[in-house]
């Protein structure tokens, strides 16, 4: 009988150290933001930051997009394919804008969308939103 009950007590007490809530630091959370896809002249940006980098994602919602022109403000202009990012520290923010052209043929330039101005940033939440 103590046998038995010796073996209850130990299969109860290892169901309650399985069944115990797991402590993750709240550290763990703080070091990724997404901001929300959000579209402006045909052209939507969303953001992610996590380990260190700002990874901005970039669509259209035009059908023959190629690629996009995009610059951090201030800074150069410089062509992308659907993204980019960057080394930031937590807490940091600005604005980004974009293009999406599609490619001219031989000797022809490109054609684009009006620039679309975006925020990111490494902590705040947006909603997705349409202007």
């Amino acid at each position: 009988m103590l046998r038995n009950l010796t073996k209850t007590l130990t299969a109860v007490s290892t169901i309650a150290v399985l069944m115990a809530p797991l402590v993750v630091p709240s550290a763990a959370y703080a070091s990724s933001t997404t901001v929300q896809r959000k579209c402006v002249n045909g052209v939507c940006g969303s953001v992610k930051y996590y380990g260190g980098k700002v990874r901005i994602s970039l669509s259209s919602k035009l059908s023959r997009t190629t690629h996009f022109n995009f610059k951090t403000n201030p800074g150069d202009q410089i062509e992308v394919g659907n993204g980019y990012s960057f080394d930031r520290e937590p807490g940091d923010s600005g604005t980004y804008s974009a293009q999406a052209c599609e490619r001219g043929g031989i000797g022809a330039r490109s054609t684009c969308t009006k620039w679309a101005t975006f925020d990111w940033n490494s902590g705040a939440q947006e909603e997705e939103s349409e202007q």
